[in-house]
């Protein structure tokens, strides 16, 4: 029996928009965004994972870059809402490269 890892973290029971089947290893992979109202997310188990090349949203660049600047500008106190700091604005521009690499 394997462990998954902290970053696939499933859900005892889950569902596999890929297979369209119940998984118990789906993570999310995508978020579909919408003009009104909630987005709606997407879930794949594993072997969809795998077969697709689908990296789960927490391992995809956008999100680990969105991550690192929102923990620097949260502890730093040269980023204000009036500015960021060098390190601040320069991981502001990762994200949104990582954003339009994305798209």
């Amino acid at each position: 029996m394997t462990t998954p890892s902290s970053t696939e973290a499933p859900a005892p029971f889950g569902w596999c928009h890929w297979h369209k089947g119940p998984s118990g290893t789906a993570v999310m992979v995508d978020i579909v965004e919408q003009n009104s109202g909630p987005g709606a997310a997407l879930y794949a188990c594993a072997p969809c994972r795998e077969q697709r090349g689908l990296p789960p949203v927490a391992e995809q660049a956008h999100e680990v870059a969105y991550r690192d600047y929102l923990i620097h500008t949260t502890d730093c106190v040269g980023c204000t809402r009036l500015g960021r700091c060098d390190v601040g604005g320069r991981l502001r521009d990762i994200y949104h490269r990582a954003l339009d690499g994305a798209a």
